[in-house]
């Protein structure tokens, strides 16, 4: 069942508070939140298949669904939150935005895509390669740090057909280095991601969104004045609404390295 039905959009009371120049970012912003939950395939089962060409397919289909799901359910958060006025969520939504963007652009732009390249260079796709494509997805879609293996043994158990793991767990990419790799195309994801983490830890930033200038003094607990939030989000809104924009171009080319279209990547060319 897709999502559509239930994309929420900005409130008139909120759009009327907001100023005239950021409509427009709000429109755009609904627009690519329905167009997510639109592209949105459906469930994906994930019990992988032994054969490594379906193989490769099924890790491709469930990080799709699980992309689009993921960023559907952000986007749609953030326009209730907004709606609320609830500036701290505001924060902690945007810092997983631009975490979950690093880590696709990197797998997508630094990894599979140069590796897929590397495989038809030679015009044939050995099992080799299949395999070492395989493995980068298995890492992408479920690398980690905690062992939820152990914390959900008995539950898990449970599930038919679910394969024990191997002894080696795929560990997680470091968030630094996805965005590192990142800074190096674009120097301004750095200073977004340090304003977005500072929104969330217990300090100044995520104070300042609760707090309201009133009778040019700061005030902290109180609904009166200006909010301090609300002049944060004017300032950070538009580079949030690029990167659910570079999402989609991330996830079209994370779908180009299906079996049956990998053959075609070596016409394909990196910006």
């Amino acid at each position: 069942m897709k999502l559509q039905n239930s994309v929420p959009k900005f409130s008139q009371e909120f759009r009327q508070q907001v100023r005239q120049q950021i409509t427009p970012l709000l429109d755009r912003f609904e627009e690519l939140s329905l167009n997510l939950a639109d592209r949105n395939p459906g469930e994906a089962i994930w019990q992988p298949p032994d054969n490594l060409q379906d193989l490769l397919d099924h890790y491709l289909d469930t990080l799709l669904v699980v992309y689009l799901h993921k960023y559907s359910v952000f986007s749609q958060c953030l326009i209730q939150v907004l709606n609320e006025e609830n500036y701290l969520l505001y924060g902690l939504i945007g810092r997983a935005i631009i975490e979950h963007t690093a880590v696709l652009r990197y797998y997508v732009t630094s990894k599979m895509l140069p590796l897929a390249q590397e495989v038809i260079a030679d015009g044939k796709v050995t099992e080799a390669e299949l395999e070492s494509l395989i493995q980068w997805l298995n890492k992408h879609l479920a690398g980690r740090r905690f062992d939820w293996n152990n914390f959900l043994v008995d539950y898990l158990s449970q599930i038919e057909g679910l394969k024990p793991e191997s002894a080696v767990k795929p560990t997680q990419v470091n968030i630094l280095t996805c965005l590192e790799k990142w800074g190096k195309e674009n120097q301004s994801i750095i200073p977004l991601y340090e304003l977005f983490c500072d929104l969330v830890h217990p300090n100044l930033g995520s104070t300042l969104l609760i707090t309201r200038m009133l009778d040019d003094r700061l005030v902290v607990g109180s609904d009166r004045g200006k909010s301090l939030g609300q002049e944060i989000f004017y300032r950070t809104f538009g580079e949030l609404l690029e990167l659910f924009q570079e999402v989609q171009e991330h996830l079209t080319q994370l779908q180009s390295l299906k079996f049956a279209e990998i053959l075609q990547l070596n016409n394909y060319q990196l910006d």
